[in-house]
């Protein structure tokens, strides 16, 4: 079966889970957890406003939002410890490419996180510029994969250019140090990293990917059990709607949104956090009536999913997203 159609035909496999509009009869609160790919952040904006400004409440929901041991949240999904997992496009397919019987219900961020970053006194514009540079990577095999195409697609051979770990202090400290200090890197945080460069009064270079030849990607996802996408579907949509009010919310009003972020990250102030929204919104899509918040592309899921493949990072061609529960979509 071609690739494209394999994924529209796991989405239809969770078709019928809810009709367009659900009738909600508001009740006792329905528990919900959500496990987080890493701390509280801007990143996961649209849950934390959520909660904020009582759009769980209204939907009938009681959302845990908790970030998952090791960052694995997609464990806590499998083991039940929650019934939603915030992790990224790759991440969820390589988990389906193993035969775990996961589906993404939406895109909570639908652009890269992933991004080469540099700073404005050796700016890295375009891929050719990394010729010659040292670039810090966690050197995972994602890592290597992207990197690999951005220099195949500017012509770099590899031997050109050197990689190595960002090390204590993440991508800044590897960016500012004096000695040993790198010409660029690959960040998996750009949003968050560029603000820390920037109120260190350094000025931030970002090329992303998606300039540089690596297919476009949801940076993050919310995925649950293929079970419970076939038998919540209620649940699953209110939470949906509730997300969707909370992203209205953070448009009207970034400060609030800021304000609540910072208080439940300590020690990232109100400030910091929404110079990290300012980041984030420019690779979050604007909701239309077309293409409602959280709404995933299965044509750009397959192109990504081919890149893997032709990178190794995938075995097979399966995957699995369904728009069903996004307001206003439906069988």
């Amino acid at each position: 079966m071609p690739r494209a159609a394999a994924v529209i035909c796991a989405a239809l496999c969770v078709a019928g889970c809810g009709e367009v509009h659900a009738r909600l009869t508001l009740g006792a609160p329905r528990p919900l957890t959500v496990a987080l790919s890493g701390p509280p952040s801007a990143l996961y904006a649209p849950l934390y406003e959520a909660r904020a400004d009582g759009a769980f409440r209204d939907g009938a929901l009681a959302v845990t939002i908790t970030p998952a041991p090791g960052g694995d949240a997609l464990a806590a999904l499998e083991s039940g410890r929650a019934q939603v997992a915030v992790t990224s496009e790759p991440a969820l397919l390589e988990a389906r490419d193993a035969g775990r019987q996961l589906v993404a219900i939406g895109a909570l961020v639908r652009g890269p996180l992933d991004a080469i970053v540099s700073l404005s006194r050796r700016p890295v514009t375009t891929a050719g510029q990394l010729a010659g540079r040292s670039v810090a990577t966690d050197g995972t095999s994602l890592a290597q994969a992207q990197l690999a195409t951005v220099l195949a697609t500017a012509h770099v051979p590899p031997t050109r250019v050197q990689t190595m770990r960002p090390g204590a202090g993440g991508v800044p400290a590897a960016l500012t140090r004096r000695r040993g200090a790198v010409g660029a890197a690959l960040d998996e945080q750009w949003p968050i990293d560029v603000v820390t460069l920037e109120r260190g009064r350094h000025r931030p270079v970002v090329l992303h990917l998606t300039q540089a030849g690596v297919p476009t990607y949801s940076g993050l996802v919310l995925a649950v059990r293929l079970a419970e996408a076939r038998s919540d579907g209620p649940l699953l949509r209110a939470f949906l709607q509730s997300l969707s009010r909370g992203a209205q919310a953070i448009a009207s009003d970034p400060a609030a949104t800021a304000a609540a972020l910072a208080r439940v990250s300590p020690g990232v102030g109100a400030a910091v956090q929404r110079a990290v929204l300012a980041q984030v919104a420019m690779i979050v899509a604007s909701a239309t009536a077309v293409q409602p918040f959280g709404f995933q592309d299965p044509r750009g899921w397959d192109a990504f999913g081919t890149w893997m493949h032709a990178h190794g990072l995938l075995r097979g061609n399966g995957a699995a997203l369904t728009n069903e529960f996004l307001p206003g979509q439906g069988a």
